[in-house]
């Protein structure tokens, strides 16, 4: 029988790891509510300056690398948890 946590653990940490390597940016704007970390002034809503990677504008590319790390160790974890239940 398959342990139901430990599924969910690798199911999950599967589907994370996917997130937040396919989309970093999207991560770090809903983590900071739709601010940059660095945009300190402004209005609710309004993008920081261009800059960082490409499409996510404003956001440096640090944490979009932090973000992507953080999703290769949630893949990883939950491919061992995955391979546990084998």
């Amino acid at each position: 029988m398959v342990d139901v946590r430990t599924l969910a653990a690798a199911v999950l940490g599967v589907a994370l790891g996917i997130v937040c390597l396919a989309a970093p940016g999207t991560i770090v704007r809903i983590q900071t509510a739709g601010r940059v970390p660095q945009d300190r002034y402004g209005r609710y809503g309004e993008d920081g300056p261009s800059g960082g990677d490409g499409g996510d504008s404003g956001i440096p590319t640090r944490w979009i690398r932090l973000v992507q790390a953080v999703g290769v160790v949630l893949l990883v974890g939950g491919a061992y948890f995955g391979w546990t239940l084998l």
